[in-house]
């Protein structure tokens, strides 16, 4: 099908995103902190709010391969603190990886990017439901939508579509480090079952399902768009 660059691949989601991916056929580079031990794909690690990191983790992509066909950004740190309490560093930190690394991959990912080509970016049902203990974090998401429809507008003359997925809670990632603090785990899944007129969190690949399906042949209508993968979350809300 094509190369496929996916940024918080070592995630829960990320896993999730890249096994989709691999199984349609792509070519995966990975990009995280870490390097990641998959021989069937590509692994860069990298600071990705670090401009020279992000610069040369495209250039050395562009040297193997001729053009990406999907930029998928997931990479996003998350932190329960009020804007009373919370350190400026934290938040600029927080800032800097969940929109800021996006600006840095689109930046470097366009001009090796073909007609046709997609990026998809994470945004969060947090974006439009906000928490008073995640300030920083439910601002990095609603910023993620409004990047995702000016670089739509940018580039819709290159061919190149940009949407964003909003999923609600996943059974992955923050939620798994919630419940590794949690004394009630069980109280955690009664809560997710209230949250969603599905009754329960969405498994991490229906979220990479939902990726897939927008880099893909069939969504080429979808442009500008956040899909709301998030088990009916906001209906009840």
């Amino acid at each position: 099908m094509g190369v496929a660059v996916i940024t918080g691949a070592a995630g829960g989601i990320g896993v999730a995103v890249v096994k989709a991916f691999e199984n349609a056929n792509y070519d995966c580079v990975l990009l995280d902190r870490q390097k990641i031990d998959k021989p069937s794909s590509v692994s860069i690690a990298l600071d990705l709010s670090n401009p020279v990191d992000v610069q040369s983790a495209f250039a050395k992509i562009s040297e193997r391969f001729s053009e990406i066909d999907a930029l998928v950004n997931l990479a996003g740190v998350n932190l329960r603190s009020s804007v009373r309490n919370m350190q400026v560093t934290d938040w600029d930190k927080l800032m800097n990886i969940n929109v800021g690394h996006m600006f840095l991959t689109a930046k470097c990912a366009m001009s090796i990017m073909r007609r046709g080509s997609t990026i998809t970016n994470m945004a969060s049902i947090s974006g439009h439901v906000a928490s008073a203990d995640y300030p920083a974090y439910v601002t990095s998401k609603a910023a993620v939508e409004s990047l995702t429809i000016a670089l739509s507008k940018e580039l819709k003359g290159a061919g190149i579509r940009v949407n964003a997925v909003a999923p609600g809670w996943v059974n992955a990632g923050f939620t798994h480090a919630a419940l590794d603090k949690s004394d009630d785990p069980g109280a955690i899944f009664a809560a997710a079952k209230e949250a969603h007129l599905l009754g329960r969190m969405a498994e991490p690949d229906e979220i990479a399902d939902a990726i897939l399906w927008l880099a893909g042949p069939t969504a080429t209508s979808v442009n500008g768009q956040t899909l709301f993968v998030d088990g009916g979350l906001m209906r009840k809300h």
